[in-house]
């Protein structure tokens, strides 16, 4: 069960409902698909999808909040590539089937009876998870069932693509059979999750209605925006204690016009506007509009003006930069981006060999793309996931001083966590008793709070993935030789206290494959 994932576990500095007046023939078309039994209309899955930055999870947020004031019961699995956890597609079906236990105590005990007689289901296939956890008890308990909404947003932000396809095909397979729920699922337009929905020869195809949110009538989203816009920049209007004047009507329409249907746009040019390191917003909003190269153009592609945008907070924050400074920031920014677990500033200062000053300073300008808190002690987030498509591809950030280089970045982390992991020791939270299970550990949260700091705990989970995803260098396979020959039974002790060993020790052979295959590789060349 990932509790994060679900509806009343997020996070409200990362998502919120849409803003008052906004969206409304989308979430009317929602409100018809959970309220209608007729087929078509009603039809038992809702795909929406769209393109980065049209506002899907902050949709599925407001619908998921508009059901549960029905008194609609409402399961949840938001998917965020922000955490390991949410990104991981063979925990969507457990922690669906858990919700729906505790919603349904009918359901609970036909669940129960089912992991009794297979305890391991928690780790077992998509398609068997499917199955086992909630079609098997919702054959038994359908009658004591009313309609029921299930919400799996951003599907598209799981980390293993096969396997998000697999969990499509596993609907598809069982589609027919899971009245009366009804299930809403967002995601961006890609192939593996497009296939499946499209296939003629698929169930899903037929039992789905589909709603494309960049396909929408530009002119209606642009009104949303300007709404939006308006709020926002009058807001900042009165915080600065601006004429009230300002912002001009055709200021604010000229930047809903550059939005080209984004919502992330219009979000990040507020933080942009208003940023107290500038606290400047008139010059900020002129800034904004007198950009030749932002002119809204319904030829371009709406990337375009969102690129230009990021490449405009980077610039802005750094008009001059360094290559000294470029290479920090780039190994800062990279490091945010790939992180698997959001990581505090002082954390993520350790991990890095900085100082938590040196960190924050590198970044205090790019709050209108992400989020970093006054407390040394809180996570630093991105705004919004589009950043990472942004960054990371030549094709669309040109500026060298910025773009980051995954399979560098990659190679970096991994280089961290083996020098992070020189620290293990056995018995490092001093229980003093091998032979013992962790249920019988006292105090065991808090032995591993006090022992293994957290940016250990995130070496621990993490480095096989980034070893995985980055380049074999002579440092590299070094450090691994002397966490091999040291560190690894002290490793192994640790993913045991931190409930990690069984994910961990499947990724050993994963790191083993890439290795071999990575030789394999470097002898042909």
């Amino acid at each position: 069960m990932v509790s994060s994932a679900a509806f009343e576990c997020l996070d409200l500095q990362k998502i919120s409902p849409c803003f008052k007046g906004t969206r409304v023939d989308v979430l009317d078309q929602l409100d018809r698909w959970i309220d209608s039994t007729d087929a078509s209309d009603g039809a038992p899955v809702f795909w929406m999808n769209g393109s980065a930055g049209t506002g899907k999870t902050t949709l599925a947020y407001t619908f998921t909040d508009a059901c549960k004031r029905r008194g609609i019961p409402t399961m949840s699995f938001f998917c965020s590539r922000d955490f390991a956890e949410r990104s991981n597609p063979n925990l969507i079906f457990s922690s669906i089937a858990h919700q729906l236990a505790r919603e349904f105590p009918s359901f609970g005990v036909q669940l129960a009876e089912i992991l009794r007689s297979n305890p391991h289901l928690a780790s077992a296939s998509v398609p068997f998870q499917l199955e086992e956890l909630i079609i098997k008890p919702l054959r038994f308990t359908r009658d004591s069932f009313r309609l029921c909404l299930i919400v799996i947003d951003a599907l598209d932000e799981c980390k293993d693509e096969s396997t998000t396809s697999t969990i499509l095909s596993s609907l598809s397979r069982y589609v027919s059979e899971i009245s009366p729920l009804k299930i809403l699922v967002t995601s961006r337009p890609e192939q593996s999750i497009t296939s499946v929905f499209t296939a003629h020869s698929g169930n899903l195809n037929a039992a789905s209605q589909r709603l494309v949110l960049h396909e929408l009538d530009l002119g209606v989203v642009q009104q949303d925006i300007k709404l939006y816009l308006t709020s926002g920049l009058r807001d900042i209007a009165v915080c600065y204690q601006l004429d009230s004047l300002w912002p001009l009507e055709e200021d604010i329409q000229a930047l809903a016009n550059l939005s080209f249907g984004l919502f992330i746009f219009a979000a990040t040019s507020i933080k942009f506007v208003e940023d107290r390191n500038d606290s400047d917003p008139q010059s900020q909003l002129t800034c904004l509009l007198s950009r030749k190269d932002l002119s809204a153009s319904v030829q371009s592609s709406p990337h375009h003006h969102l690129d230009k945008l990021y490449m405009q907070v980077l610039t802005h924050a750094f008009p001059h930069i360094s290559n000294q400074l470029s290479g920090r920031l780039k190994t800062i920014l990279g490091s945010i981006v790939f992180l698997q677990e959001p990581l505090s500033l002082a954390s993520l200062s350790i991990l890095l060999g900085w100082t938590p000053s040196a960190v924050r300073q590198t970044l205090v300008h790019l709050c209108s793309i992400l989020l970093l808190p006054d407390s040394d002690t809180q996570p630093i987030r991105l705004h919004h996931p589009s950043f990472v498509d942004f960054i990371t591809d030549v094709n669309r950030c040109h500026n060298m001083s910025f773009k980051v280089d995954s399979e560098k970045q990659h190679t970096l982390l991994a280089i961290w966590c083996l020098q992070a992991m020189q620290s293990l020791k056995q018995d490092i939270c001093g229980v003093n008793n091998p032979c013992i299970l962790n249920g019988e550990i006292d105090g065991l949260s808090s032995r591993i709070m006090a022992n293994i700091l957290p940016h250990i705990q995130y070496a621990c989970c993490h480095w096989i993935f980034h070893l995985t995803h980055g380049l074999v260098l002579d440092t590299l396979i070094n450090l691994l030789e002397e966490f091999c020959t040291k560190y690894l039974l002290y490793w192994i002790e640790v993913c045991s206290l931190l409930g990690e060993l069984r994910n961990m020790l499947v990724g050993v052979h994963a790191a083993k494959e890439f290795l071999l295959v990575s030789s394999w590789v470097f002898e042909c060349v």
